[in-house]
């Protein structure tokens, strides 16, 4: 779909009703936008996780609290953090070009 961006100081995209349904959004639905080589954006959805806090260490919960202290953020933005962090060394190490053999070594096999 196709949508045109008005000129304003905020950033906030309105959408009809119908939309929403043909979209499978919901009011309030976040998202990750991506300029893309055309210059038109585009709009990933964020998912919902839940985690179960219980699970985790004590000290893992309280570097947790004393980042949020420290950075005077919320300790949900700390959790956020941290995944979007793990998550792009995920990507990097996934993205990874496999070693190569030099020519000596290829010849020998």
């Amino acid at each position: 779909m196709k949508k045109a961006l008005l000129p304003t100081n905020d950033l906030y995209m309105q959408f009809t009703e119908d939309e929403l349904n043909e979209l499978n959004m919901a009011p309030g639905d976040k998202f990750d936008c991506k300029i893309q080589d055309d210059g038109s954006i585009k709009l990933e959805k964020y998912v919902k996780l839940e985690l179960d806090m219980a699970e985790w260490s004590r000290e893992v919960l309280l570097m947790i609290i004393k980042e949020s202290l420290d950075q005077d953020i919320s300790v949900n933005d700390v959790i956020n953090k941290l995944l979007k962090k793990s998550l792009e060394n995920f990507e990097q190490q996934s993205t990874k070009e496999p070693v190569l053999l030099n020519e000596e070594d290829s010849t020998k096999s």
